[in-house]
């Protein structure tokens, strides 16, 4: 397992010389802004889980539409679930071999709202007849200027179609010009821009995890059980929030709970967006511990649980104790992706009291996550003067601290035995 995610982005420019569009593109290093993709669907789900769940989809195309790429294999998959179709568009690979079944899945799709894109396309009688079917079902046709003969006359063959035309591999003055010149609509290349490499640490969830979540699911697992597994890790907890707010057909109602989340995405899209972590994982069967990481999650614990557990004590409120776990995970993500909490709010959709906790340390939970911090930095003064504000004894204080400590190194230490998937 990296200890770093990366992803790449190359814009797309109109006739205009206004950012049309953004490409995101897989790296696998900082060492180089080069390619190294050994398998497609591995590719893109690291794509979009290092697009969505760490550097984010606005931060990345600034509200422009993502072009992403897809195969076979990638289109029958669940996983497409997992992206909203008013984001992103369907760059589908060259060598992709359009089956009758595989065509099937398209029109499904594209009856969703999916927009597709066809990636290098050349024009020989081959290449004409394998992707003649899904001409109607094309918004966008991409041409390599280095590798296509004549691009007008491509540009001619097609026109009885409504294609946006991109001019791939622009790589100086005159391949603009000509590319202008046959007609294009739209041009990428570096001779506008190279890929921008972005880069944050990595907290990806044990891919056990991720199987024993897959399979509670597929056998019909109660929500309690579902619920058990997400608040052993923050980063699950956090995302999903962030995937909510990224998908137009789910209830934008604020969040107060990770039980409110769950419904509101419901099993079979929670079981798109696992299998997309899952195959973005990609491990070798090497483990190597992030130990920066482990300590950041198992901080985020602590202060999740210790809210959680003071919040009960104070009110004797379920409600608002879910609502101090949701704090105290999202309380962290500052330190996790050097993030502001303005900008995290920007990204997901929760509860007023939540925010206000966050952003201005207001209400039940702003005094809680002040206790919490003073707690971390053994501020002493500082602790027993919210004490005493908070109506809570050292004793009930003590008795919460051991539980969290106790919870927190269950949840990190813990073997997660994955069961077979029928």
């Amino acid at each position: 397992m990296e200890f770093s995610v990366y992803v790449a982005r190359q814009p797309i420019f109109d006739e205009k010389g206004q950012i049309f569009a953004y490409e995101l593109l897989y790296r696998n290093t900082g060492d180089s802004n080069i390619a190294e993709v050994d398998d497609n669907l591995h590719a893109t789900a690291r794509v979009l889980v290092n697009t969505l769940n760490y550097i984010g989809l606005d931060t990345l195309t600034r509200g422009h539409p993502a072009f992403i790429k897809v195969d076979g294999a990638i289109l029958r998959d669940d996983i497409i679930d997992a992206i909203s179709p008013a984001y992103f568009i369907l760059e589908i690979l060259e060598s992709t071999v359009i089956t009758t079944d595989l065509l099937k899945r398209i029109e499904v799709l594209h009856a969703k709202g999916y927009r597709f894109a066809l990636n290098r396309y050349h024009y020989d009688t081959d290449f004409f007849l394998r992707f003649r079917s899904l001409l109607g079902l094309v918004d966008y046709v991409k041409i390599d200027l280095q590798h296509a003969d004549n691009p007008a006359e491509i540009l001619s063959a097609l026109s009885n179609h409504a294609f946006t035309f991109i001019a791939e591999k622009i790589e100086d003055k005159e391949a603009w010009e000509k590319a202008r010149s046959y007609g294009f609509n739209c041009f990428q290349g570096y001779y506008f821009s190279t890929p921008d490499l972005l880069k944050k640490e990595n907290f990806d969830p044990d891919s056990a995890l991720l199987l024993d979540l897959i399979y509670l699911l597929k056998t019909r697992a109660p929500l309690e059980e579902l619920l058990a597994k997400f608040d052993t890790s923050p980063y699950l907890a956090l995302n999903l929030l962030k995937f909510i707010q990224l998908n137009e057909g789910f209830s934008h109602d604020a969040i107060s709970s990770v039980e409110q989340a769950l419904v509101v995405v419901g099993r079979e899209r929670l079981g798109s967006w696992l299998e997309l972590m899952f195959y973005a994982d990609g491990e070798t069967g090497v483990f190597k511990e992030n130990l920066h990481a482990k300590q950041i999650t198992q901080q985020a614990l602590q202060r999740a649980y210790l809210m959680e557990e003071l919040a009960y004590i104070t009110k004797k409120s379920t409600h608002l104790s879910h609502m101090a776990y949701i704090t105290g995970i999202l309380s962290m993500t500052e330190m996790m992706f050097h993030d502001s909490y303005a900008e995290l709010l920007k990204q997901i959709n929760v509860n007023k009291q939540i925010e206000d906790a966050l952003l201005h340390r207001k209400g039940d939970l702003g005094r809680l996550l002040e206790l919490v911090i003073a707690i971390e930095k053994n501020d002493l003064l500082r602790i027993s003067a919210i004490l005493l504000e908070m109506e809570i004894s050292e004793r009930e204080l003590n008795k919460s601290l051991l539980n969290s400590y106790h919870r927190s190194s269950m949840a990190l230490n813990s073997p997660v035995h994955a069961s077979d998937l029928p």
